[in-house]
């Protein structure tokens, strides 16, 4: 019979041991020596952020619903009921985002329900807060986000990391799409001729490149660079024209219909002179 060294004996004994040990434990998240932890469900976040973020990017409808859920740790769930208390802190978009650039959902533009606590049932392990969003009264030349943090739990410890967090809003584009346009020139310079200063031009695409702002490739369908649109709430289009250099422009008139998806507006060049037109966009398809 082969002899076996004490210390083998020893080793397998810790591993077995090791192993009883993981199957008697939850397995679940511990934050701060507690297993029953009530957090916000979001994404990692890292430590360079101060909140985790969980971007929902919106269609531009009357109304929207954006689940809050909530989450309390453990194999078993609750032990019993949790009420957890939440509320809107403006606070945490300014921190989060500290340029500015990112501005804090108005109240206007959302709806909470009647109530802020959410209950937690027994032996479950999720509740869900829900609140209406009202996209169509945003302004789509802005970033909005909704910071949202829980303020005490009747079961359980508030986790440090996840207790609050910004709940980004963009609203996707409803200009972003192919377009039918007709290009008028009413004054032009000598790179345009005195051929063709009217034409229509299929399949010209509306890329999103910033909140509200929309931009075609060439100006005109005629120069280089290209043209950013930023629709208005006020229901006018801006035009920026980049042609080599940026090209200051002067908007005579300009509308949308955002129920056809269709606008138009006439503007003229500043520098350089000459060059005045009007561009009719017709929706025609998705990207």
């Amino acid at each position: 019979m082969k002899k076996v060294n004490i210390k083998h004996w020893i080793v397998i004994a810790l591993l077995l041991t090791s192993f009883s040990s993981c199957l008697d434990e939850d397995g679940v998240f511990e934050e701060n020596g507690s297993h029953s932890i009530v957090e916000l469900s979001l994404p990692a976040r890292t430590t360079s952020t101060p909140y985790a973020v969980k971007v929902t990017t919106l269609e531009l409808e009357d109304e929207i619903l954006l689940p809050v859920e909530i989450n309390f740790t453990g194999v078993n769930g609750a032990p019993g009921d949790v009420e957890v208390t939440l509320a809107i802190d403006d606070a945490i978009i300014a921190k989060y985002d500290e340029s500015g650039t990112t501005i804090a959902l108005p109240t206007a533009n959302y709806e909470l329900p009647a109530s802020n606590k959410v209950t937690i049932p027994k032996g479950e392990k999720k509740a869900v807060y829900t609140i209406k969003l009202k996209p169509r009264t945003f302004d789509l030349t802005k970033s909005y986000a909704l910071g949202v943090k829980i303020v005490s739990a009747s079961i359980g410890t508030i986790s440090g990391n996840y207790s609050a967090g910004v709940y980004s809003l963009p609203v996707k584009s409803p200009w972003q799409g192919k377009y039918n346009v007709h290009y008028k020139w009413l004054i032009r310079g000598g790179a345009v001729p005195t051929t063709d200063i009217e034409y229509d031009e299929t399949g010209v695409e509306l890329t999103t490149v910033g909140p509200g702002v929309v931009q075609a490739k060439y100006v005109g369908a005629w120069f280089s660079g290209y043209t950013n649109y930023t629709h208005r709430p006020d229901g006018t289009v801006l035009p920026y024209v980049y042609s080599g250099s940026v090209r200051a422009v002067q908007v005579f008139s300009s509308s949308y219909d955002l129920d056809n998806l269709t606008f138009e507006v006439e503007y003229s060049f500043i520098s350089p002179a000459n060059y005045r037109i009007i561009e009719t966009y017709v929706r025609t398809g998705d990207l």
